[in-house]
């Protein structure tokens, strides 16, 4: 399966004919991953956490001998913990890079990338969409 394909992850806008024109609507650059329109893969990944949450707490732990529960909520509610402030943390961070950060007004819409005049969003460390200047992906660690 592949889940990268432009199908499933598009979040380009959907061009309307008006009055023979096409309009696409503003796209908002999104800070980080609470801000609407959810991905599919978002609400998967929320409800399979809170159903194996479920299962495990609900169901299998209760049905261990009773000596062995105590040693079960404790790991794996340890484990379970550990995953959720994991998972809170990154869907909490903003993916751009500090340049982009202290020049992006996140209240405009996203500009629309022209292929005729670039070949590629990021040539040379230099972003043709927000006009700023890049780092490396190595400079920030």
């Amino acid at each position: 399966m592949d889940t990268r394909s432009r199908s499933q992850c598009s979040r380009s806008p959907k061009a309307v004919l008006n009055n023979g024109e096409l309009v696409l609507p503003p796209r908002i650059s999104r800070v980080n991953d609470w801000l609407l329109p959810l991905h599919y893969f978002q609400v998967v990944t929320w409800a399979v956490f809170l159903g194996l949450s479920s299962a495990t707490f609900g169901i299998f732990i209760p049905l261990l001998p009773h000596v062995w529960k105590y040693v079960a909520y404790v790991v794996t509610g340890g484990i379970f913990s550990f995953h959720l402030v994991v998972h809170l943390i990154a869907s909490c961070i903003d993916p751009a890079d500090f340049n982009v950060r202290l020049m992006k007004n996140y209240s405009q819409p996203m500009p629309i990338f022209d292929r005729s005049k670039h070949a590629h969003v990021i040539q040379n460390q230099f972003c043709h969409l927000c006009k700023v200047t890049v780092g490396q992906e190595d400079d920030h660690l």
